[in-house]
């Protein structure tokens, strides 16, 4: 294998640190490239495999790391820079003028953005756990321990300590949020503009956008990946506003799997050896169809999926499933759930108290253990359960099994004492001994209740209809099992906890004490709705 490192001039002038590897002996091949927003290290392995399978890759330093020139991007990918690459790349003799994108996270996120720019010789696309769209915000709520470590350890210096080594709940637990990253330094200025920006890091691609593609593309993500919803609207949005050829070759991967997109990383569930998927051994299938002109195997299928509790990978030919059928399953007095519509009784209440938010436990997220003591992925929730601020609602035990695949939503009816709120709900499988696995989570905060574009305060003790966005699972309830909800008014560090004052919640420290009431009676009837698979 053949290695140099070259500084690659972009149209501003700017060089970025490049390292290219290819086979040994003359001839050209096609070329892959990661941009690498977190050196280059980590990708050395991968670089040597592809370049053992005829390619040659180059791994590339975005601006302002490492070796090279310029600022960090900041809220802006520089797609141009992407671009600029791939340009560069056609031009050198050991490239045969068709070129791939790799790599994971903020490597997917600039694989996109350079995609959009459609440049002729960029012919496929691996954008695995891609982070599109608001990634910061759910529900109109931050995601306020993603934030602040991200930044920390993908922009910040070494001089600091390194983040997993950082005890970071005790600067979690800062208010204001905006001053969280204050005692540990770092990119302070950049993370206030993130938390304050109700839309999020990353805005949405148009229609126009879209329109534009023309790159074969694989995505890989997770059911408990926190930035799962980037890969689904991704393919989604490609479906409405595409070319029919973009459409035919975007393929989109769901596992039971976090960011990491392992099976290694969950700790209290095992799903089985299919769980194992080799990503390298396909995205070299893929890549070979689209730049080696390899059509040995069969394409990949739009939809690849795994059902969890089945434990089984299923092709599908569209997402979300077609024969889905909405079921709505009502919450009831006494902690009942069914799909009979609720005829009465009074409704249940909590004491919301942002100084003891309910802790986070398992979920779409990510980052060291000292951020998440309570870790990640399909954990019981027993642990939170009993607390006086959660309302539980579970079904009966069911008697044949239930598929429910496909985007959740919780809509519920509640009032509350304060001028501004949140409301969550956790969708669980519980199994006969009690284990209550983690399926997804949602949460609305009340002021965003009927969009970012149109904050409106409460009432108090005004009833109100909020929906709550669960985002997706695909799970098998097998016999004997229970479906469940959660209902409560925090996640904590998962979502930023509200004030309920009525303020600024990323700026202000002062809190309150919130009342809440949650109503399922005849004309207010709170329910969960599920897409459930038919049977056969």
């Amino acid at each position: 294998m053949q290695t140099d490192r070259q500084m690659i001039s972009m149209r501003d002038g700017v060089r970025l640190e490049t390292f290219a590897y290819r086979p040994d002996g003359g001839g050209a091949f096609p070329a892959l490239l990661a941009r690498c927003m977190y050196g280059t290290q980590g990708l050395e392995g991968a670089a040597a495999r592809f370049v053992e399978a005829g390619y040659a890759v180059a791994l590339q330093n975005v601006r302002g790391r490492l070796g090279s020139e310029g600022d960090l991007p900041g809220r802006s990918s520089t797609p141009d820079d992407g671009v600029d690459t791939i340009e560069w790349l056609t031009q050198q003799p050991w490239c045969n003028g068709r070129v791939g994108t790799i790599g994971g996270s903020a490597l997917a996120r600039v694989q996109t953005a350079t995609a959009f720019l459609a440049h002729p010789a960029h012919q496929a696309m691996c954008p695995q756990v891609l982070p599109f769209g608001m990634m910061s915000r759910l529900g109109g709520a931050l995601m306020v321990h993603q934030p602040p470590m991200w930044l920390y350890y993908a922009q910040s210096g070494a001089e600091l300590v390194p983040y997993d080594q950082v005890d970071w709940m005790p600067h979690l637990r800062t208010l204001p949020v905006v001053d969280i990253l204050n005692d540990l330094g770092g990119p302070i200025d950049m993370y206030r503009d993130i938390v304050t920006n109700r839309r999020g890091y990353f805005d949405l691609a148009g229609p126009d956008a879209f329109a534009k593609l023309h790159t074969p593309n694989l995505m890989v993500t997770g059911w408990y990946d926190h930035c799962g919803s980037g890969p689904i609207d991704f393919f989604t949005m490609t479906h409405e506003h595409a070319s029919d050829f973009q459409k035919q070759n975007t393929h989109l991967v769901i596992g039971p799997w976090d960011h990491s997109c392992t099976p290694d990383v969950i700790e209290e569930y095992d799903f089985g050896p299919e769980a194992r998927r080799d990503h390298f051994a396909h995205e070299l299938a893929f890549l070979g169809r689209h730049l080696k002109d390899d059509d040995a195997g069969p394409p990949p299928p739009p939809v690849r999926l795994f059902v969890m509790g089945r434990n089984a990978w299923r092709d599908e030919a569209a997402w979300p499933l077609e024969r889905a059928v909405d079921t709505q399953f009502f919450i009831h007095a006494g902690g009942a759930l069914s799909t009979a519509p609720p005829t009465g009784g009074p409704p249940d209440r909590f004491a919301y108290d942002p100084a003891n938010p309910v802790p986070t436990v398992g979920g779409a997220n990510s980052g060291p253990a000292r951020a998440l003591p309570m870790g990640r992925g399909p954990r019981d929730q027993r642990p939170v359960l009993d607390r006086h601020d959660v309302l539980l609602y579970q079904s009966d035990p069911l008697a044949e099994p239930l598929e429910v695949t496909g985007p959740l939503k919780m809509v519920l009816f509640a009032a509350s004492s304060a001028p501004d709120t949140d409301f969550t709900a956790k969708l669980m499988d519980v199994a006969p001994d009690g284990d209550a696995r983690l399926l997804s989570d949602g949460v609305i905060r009340a002021r965003y209740r009927s969009g970012l574009d149109t904050p409106q305060l409460l009432t108090p003790g005004e009833v109100v209809r909020y929906e709550i966005d669960l985002w997706f699972t695909s799970n098998e309830f097998l016999p004997g099992h229970r479906i469940a909800v959660a209902v409560s008014s925090s996640n904590f560090p998962r979502i930023s906890r509200n004030l309920n004052t009525g303020g600024d919640n990323e700026r202000d420290a002062d809190f309150v004490t919130a009342e809440q009431t949650v109503f399922h009676d005849a004309s207010r009837p709170s329910h969960l709705v599920l897409p459930v698979i038919p049977a056969g």
